[in-house]
């Protein structure tokens, strides 16, 4: 008996085989023998995977479509092709992002615990009531789309529900609540500790969400033309629309990068920087402007600018979570936020 408490009192002390493992001390971690204080990180890392990058995907390209279908019925332009894929791809993401929160969680009630209570001054709890807002509203707008459409057969039910659901009302509501999730999963980001994000934290969520609608509407191009529906001055206010968002979006992230300042630099060096700067800047950004600037409107070129576009603003979701977790990892860049450097210096661009 008195042999193992000696062993557990040296385990506790860290000197045993059994030793205890804690987050910083040098002498119980493993890892971080032979260290000293200096050069560990002081904050944990965000643990997400491929999920979460691709929720935030998801969110922005369902603000885009809401956006640009819910405009288009307010100004008298409505085309029921962008009607129509707009009501069932909001049911179709309000689906999908649950199950990727959840699969990224690994525990489902963790989800259903943030619905006990809306907590105001929480962007993950105002996040969870807009996606079942918003889901809810998309659901019943489906229902009047799948009536109209005759896959709810005909009959009493289909007809009450075309008298009932005032979807132009609905579609009015829906919106906010749709460019919310869109802009609300940068300011989820700039909500933490994180050096590159918390800097950021003026310009993440208008960031996230200028990129959102630009990949919205090409998402909404590339359907369009990859089912050869839609009409021909729907396509090209799209093509409009889609030159617009895309200057807006990179001068978002031109000021965004200048608001980083030297904390932005795990976005611009090794392979986040290649997939940030490759990915984003130059495939998501640069080559749809120089398509849509240059040559004749055709569909497969349409197609392709939206295929770039797309694949741009997952790369740039991917990037900025990556760069967020290596920015966590280094204790002086944590050290100088902290200290108050983060504050305007002369020499930074603000």
């Amino acid at each position: 008996m008195a042999d193992a408490t000696q062993q557990e009192l040296q385990d506790r002390d860290g000197h045993g085989p059994n030793k205890v493992r804690t987050s910083h001390h040098p002498k119980t971690d493993p890892e971080r023998e032979g260290r000293d204080y200096y050069g560990i990180p002081p904050i944990k890392h965000a643990h997400w995977t491929w999920q979460i990058p691709l929720y935030f995907w998801l969110g922005g390209i369902t603000a885009g479509v809401a956006l640009f279908s819910a405009v288009s019925k307010l100004v008298g332009k409505e085309d029921p092709a962008v009607t129509r894929l707009g009501r069932y791809f909001a049911v179709i993401s309000m689906i999908l992002s649950p199950i990727l929160l959840i699969w990224d969680l690994g525990r489902p009630e963790r989800f259903l615990n943030m619905m006990r209570i809306w907590k105001l001054r929480s962007p993950m709890s105002n996040q969870s009531w807009a996606l079942v807002t918003y889901g809810n509203v998309s659901g019943v707008l489906m229902l009047k789309q799948a009536a109209e459409d005759g896959l709810m057969g005909r009959g009493f039910l289909p007809g009450l529900v075309q008298r009932l659901v005032p979807d132009r009302v609905l579609q009015v509501l829906a919106l906010p609540l749709a460019l919310f999730i869109g802009s609300n999963t940068g300011t989820l980001l700039s909500a933490t500790s994180v050096p590159i994000w918390a800097r950021n934290w003026v310009l993440m969520g208008p960031t996230f969400l200028a990129s959102g609608v630009s990949t919205g509407l090409s998402f909404i191009s590339l359907i369009l033309n990859l089912f050869r529906t839609g009409r021909q001055d729907t396509h090209h206010t799209l093509q409009r629309a889609e030159k617009a968002m895309l200057l807006v979006e990179a001068g978002t992230i031109a000021a965004s990068l200048a608001r980083m300042s030297r904390w932005g630099k795990p976005l611009l060096t090794g392979k986040i920087g290649a997939l940030f700067i490759g990915g984003t800047l130059l495939g998501g950004i640069a080559a749809p402007l120089a398509l849509l600037f240059s040559g004749k409107e055709t569909r497969s070129r349409s197609m392709l600018t939206s295929v770039l576009v797309l694949l741009g603003g997952l790369a740039f979701r991917f990037a900025v979570v990556l760069a967020g977790r290596k920015s966590a990892d280094d204790p002086q860049a944590y050290f100088t936020f902290t200290r108050g450097e983060n504050a305007p210096q002369p020499g930074d661009k603000i």
